[in-house]
């Protein structure tokens, strides 16, 4: 009989799963959840590997409030941040190439968690991936604010990583 407590225990639900959203921000526990998606995944499996850049990076009025006399367009490039995010997940597509048919890379801007359910839908994904807790700014007792989000409004299973 197989158990939670066997060291590659894959959950008979994964195996069916064959459209995966993986939501990335580089944090330890992402990391975790790309490991993971790639013990589980086959050859017929679509992942579609999603990053949000917050939308208040570069166009937030409490930045504009901060700095009003510093035109930010003039310092950031519009994209920019979108631009280095795709260059991250670059590297990780890569460590798929061998795993999966085909891997989809998504950088959205926006709240994390809205488009991590958006981009979920569009991909008619069968299972959201995500870590427990990532880089953002406030602090849960046990999931992440984004992770939680995602778990009480998702329509489809999610796999949180620890």
């Amino acid at each position: 009989m197989e158990t939670f407590l066997e060291p590659f225990y894959i959950h008979p639900m994964l195996i069916k799963m064959k459209k995966m959203l993986v939501a990335y921000d580089g944090s330890d526990a992402s990391k975790k959840a790309i490991e993971l998606v790639k013990k589980c995944a086959n050859k017929e499996d679509e992942i579609t590997i999603l990053t949000v850049v917050p939308a208040e990076l570069a166009e937030s009025s409490f930045t504009k409030m901060l700095l009003p006399t510093i035109d930010l367009t003039s310092i950031v490039k519009s994209g920019s941040f979108k631009d280095k995010a795709r260059e991250s997940l670059s590297k990780v597509v890569k460590e798929f190439e061998d795993c999966v048919s085909k891997v989809n890379v998504a950088v959205e801007d926006g709240d994390p968690a809205d488009e991590i359910l958006i981009s979920a839908k569009k991909a008619s994904a069968d299972i959201i991936v995500l870590g427990y807790k990532g880089y953002g700014k406030e602090g849960r007792f046990l999931l992440g604010s984004v992770t939680d989000k995602v778990v009480r409004h998702a329509a489809i299973s999610v796999l949180v990583v620890r």
